[in-house]
């Protein structure tokens, strides 16, 4: 994907490759970040354990309809509330049916023998969420002729697919997919169609699937998944243009729970906001739940930073901490690659060297 054009100005060179040392710090930092968390030794990260591994993480609070009761700052994604979802119009009698074995059946399916066991509760809060998502057309306003949409197209993203737009890399395969007990689910990027004027931000959405008893504290495997999208988007053609990947993981436990994660990525660390767990273990509250976990997967995705430090700033720009005689960079493979690209210098494109990563 291209880079935005330059024209280079005396210091406009200077500029760009501070830019691009602030951008590799980042990776640099977060990959810190995933290697402290793979070879931590518990599935948990408990509070004191957070400086350890590198990340800042608290409480995301939202009110009753699901939106941010206090928007984190900076904020990133801001979630459309259970409210906002509109009901589902089923075409037919078979599509109410289908409805039905999904909103009616939360109060019995761990009773059911294919939903006893841990991975299968997991898949069955899965299966439920993907569906209403891309399967189910909704009542909302539209014109005379158009087709009711679902929330996939009503929402900013695409599932992420092929090598272009690629959430996690090959590198990292082996570690996220080799426990028998967790691994990445669906990956979503903005859609290139909702940004015809320029290149889709860098905002990512994962889905998080955990086949282990549910628990209000951090695990290995959110700080894995999030940190090793962060590393293969920052590194990837796609967001050559941002230093920090804004990021939202749905993470669904065993027992019928879930919760949602919002992060993002500095110079210095992980930062990450969560919420508490949710229940879909009866129908009371899981049709609630899960409009509120719609309704974040269809957030308006914020492009600018809404801080009193940072008014009209580009999101990578001013989240970071200032580090202003920034001369070494012991990476420098992406500001090689990047320059390279920006014709700042002749010969060829490095690439990053990276060695597979090994899961355990």
């Amino acid at each position: 994907m291209p880079t935005k054009s330059f024209t280079w100005t005396p210091g406009r060179g200077k500029r760009a490759k501070e830019f691009l040392q602030a951008r590799d710090q980042v990776i640099e930092a977060i990959d810190k970040v995933y290697n402290n968390a793979e070879n931590y030794p518990s599935d948990l990260i408990y509070p004191p354990s957070y400086g350890f591994v590198g990340v800042d993480c608290q409480p995301l609070e939202l009110d009753e309809d699901g939106k941010h009761l206090s928007p984190p700052k900076p904020i990133f994604f801001r979630p459309q509330g259970a409210a906002w979802v509109a009901p589902v119009l089923a075409a037919d009698s078979e599509g109410e049916e289908d409805l039905k074995r999904i909103t009616e059946g939360w109060d019995n399916a761990q009773d059911h023998p294919l939903v006893s066991e841990l991975h299968s509760q997991v898949g069955y809060v899965y299966s439920a969420l993907q569906r209403m998502f891309f399967q189910f057309r909704r009542d909302f306003l539209r014109g005379d002729n158009e087709i009711p949409p679902n929330l996939r197209q009503k929402s900013k993203w695409v599932e992420s697919g092929g090598s272009e737009r690629l959430v996690f890399a090959e590198e990292f395969r082996g570690a996220l997919w080799a426990s028998l007990r967790w691994s990445p689910g669906a990956a979503f990027v903005p859609k290139k169609l909702s940004y015809p004027k320029g290149s889709p931000p860098s905002h990512t959405m994962v889905m998080i699937l955990v086949e282990r008893e549910p628990s209000e504290e951090l695990s290995r495997a959110e700080v894995m998944t999030i940190t090793a999208a962060m590393i293969t988007r920052l590194e990837g053609d796609d967001c050559l243009e941002y230093n920090t990947i804004p990021f939202m993981a749905i993470t669904i436990f065993a027992r019928m729970k879930a919760r949602i994660i919002e992060a993002y990525s500095s110079q210095q660390r992980l930062v990450m906001r969560k919420t508490e767990l949710f229940d879909f273990s009866t129908n009371q509250v899981a049709n609630k739940n899960m409009n509120i976990l719609l309704g974040f997967m269809c957030a308006d995705l914020v492009e600018e930073v809404e801080d009193e430090d940072a008014k009209g700033a580009k999101v990578p720009a001013n989240i970071l901490e200032s580090q202003p005689n920034v001369v070494k960079v012991e990476k420098g493979g992406t500001i090689r690659k990047v320059l390279s690209r920006m014709s700042m210098f002749g010969g060829p494109k490095a690439e990053s060297e990276r060695p597979e990563r090994v899961g355990k």
